[in-house]
């Protein structure tokens, strides 16, 4: 069957012919995990910041209040997005940094060769790149903007990748927000729209997903005015709160989430009716990443079903998650993941690949727990395990 790949090489038609949607923002989310060559332009603070106080002091203290020789030297306009056309990017030479530490990374390289030799992607053009990473608080935040040629840009967020500290905050997010990430998000869309005039569409895979919908829910209501989508692909969600919040209503139904039939990180806080699910190539815990899901005759395959165990972890996690107040809910993340580091592993596809020497280890560190959260770990752990596993029934959405 067909992937992401296959639709970047065969679909031609312009986004004035077939407008921008979901198989775009797949692909354009998963660029998104490029490590991008410095010739890609970056993401200019110091600049916007001068603007902003520069802003502050004029409301503060008018011109006319002060005498010529103290008025404040004026600080640069606000510079407009720089960008490099997205074949530019096809330099086989700088292929191995681009990709390194990416799950699936030669599908990548085919995927960057693909839109770049593709009229529909011909005109697009990327800038605004930034990666930030702060091991104290937990955070990984990258971002970049794709023009895409019609008066529009896509911000893409990244996702977390495969290690146990990115599902660590992934887990964070949906059940501790605000973290730092989602704060980095928003300041990141709020520039985004002062340095562009036009439409904004949103979105990411994974943890980029969720700082997609935190982004739009959080902006002031004249930029969610001119943003036209967001895009969630297998993003945790929020809380019933969150949900609830006058910000996120004004932006619901421009919210469009895909998870895949075993997804994990997808389904922590979903409602169960805000998802369309799609078929992947890959079995368990593999469909999470995006050059999995299948494309058949250039359209995204959905299905009606998911996972057992997928549903399975998904109401383990979010009722017992939800039963707790904040501050035992990041106790218990914190002993979970504790346990979960004592598998001996630092991401989950090696936990998932020597699962019976990682998993009767994580067993023995969740006896350090007390009895009620032993039991949650134990049974969170032996869901996440049974994903895992090849053949699992399917159980039909409602």
């Amino acid at each position: 069957m067909g992937t992401i790949v296959d639709y970047a090489t065969t679909t031609f038609d312009s986004f004035a012919r077939v407008p921008f949607g979901t198989a775009d923002s797949i692909a354009l989310s998963q660029l998104a995990y490029l490590a991008m060559p410095d010739f890609v332009p970056r993401f200019k603070t110091a600049r916007l910041r001068a603007r902003k106080q520069a802003n502050a002091l004029e409301t503060a203290v008018p011109a006319t209040a002060l005498p010529a020789s103290v008025l404040p030297t004026p600080a640069p306009a606000i510079p407009p997005l720089e960008t490099v056309p997205l074949r530019e990017l096809m330099r086989a030479e700088c292929y191995p940094e681009m990709v390194r530490g990416m799950a699936y990374p030669d599908e990548t390289v085919q995927l960057i060769r693909a839109m770049g030799e593709n009229p529909r992607y011909r005109n697009v053009r990327v800038g605004g790149y930034v990666e930030r990473i702060d091991h104290r608080d937990h955070k990984q935040f990258c971002a970049m903007a794709f023009d895409l040629g019609n008066g529009v840009i896509y911000v893409a967020f990244r996702g977390t990748d495969g290690t146990v500290l990115g599902w660590r905050e992934d887990f964070d997010m949906a059940f501790l927000s605000p973290v730092p990430s989602q704060r980095s998000a928003l300041r990141y869309v709020r520039a985004m729209a002062a340095q562009w005039a036009g439409g904004l569409i949103l979105g990411g895979h994974s943890k980029g997903g969720n700082l997609a919908a935190y982004a739009a829910a959080k902006a002031p209501s004249d930029i969610q005015a001119r943003i036209g989508a967001i895009y969630s692909h297998d993003g945790p969600g929020f809380s019933k709160e969150f949900l609830m919040s006058p910000g996120f209503e004004r932006v619901r139904a421009r919210v469009e989430k895909t998870v895949p039939e075993s997804s994990v990180i997808g389904m922590l806080f979903s409602s169960g009716d805000d998802y369309t699910i799609v078929r992947s190539n890959a079995t368990g815990i593999m469909q999470h990443f995006l050059t999995t899901w299948r494309f058949d005759e250039g359209e995204l395959a959905t299905s009606t079903r998911m996972s057992s165990m997928s549903q399975y972890v998904s109401r383990t996690v979010n009722t017992w998650l939800e039963s707790y107040e904040p501050a035992d809910r990041r106790r218990f993340i914190d002993d979970l993941f504790a346990v979960i580091g004592a598998s001996g592993y630092a991401d989950f596809g090696a936990i998932v690949s020597h699962w019976t020497t990682s998993l009767p280890a994580m067993m023995s560190a969740a006896r350090s727990l007390d009895p009620v959260e032993r039991e949650h770990a134990s049974a969170i752990l032996r869901g996440l395990a049974g994903i895992a596993v090849k053949g699992i029934s399917p159980v039909r959405r409602r």
